[in-house]
């Protein structure tokens, strides 16, 4: 559900600094590294990050 989330919030360009505050609280977790340790190693989360990334690299390589 964590990483399916996540990639969710990737994907439709949420803050995820914001958003993760919500899922540690959802989660009842005390420490924002409690919850990150849900999403190591995940390959679908990393290929989202990944393409967001590009996309922000065209994005300012577009407006210099």
């Amino acid at each position: 559900m964590v990483i399916r989330r996540v990639q969710l919030w990737h994907e439709s360009g949420a803050s995820i600094e914001h958003a993760m505050f919500w899922l540690c609280t959802y989660l009842r977790r005390a420490n924002f590294s409690d919850t990150y340790w849900y999403l190591t190693g995940t390959p679908e989360l990393m290929e989202s990050v990944g393409a967001r990334f590009e996309r922000f690299v065209r994005q300012r390589a577009g407006h210099e």
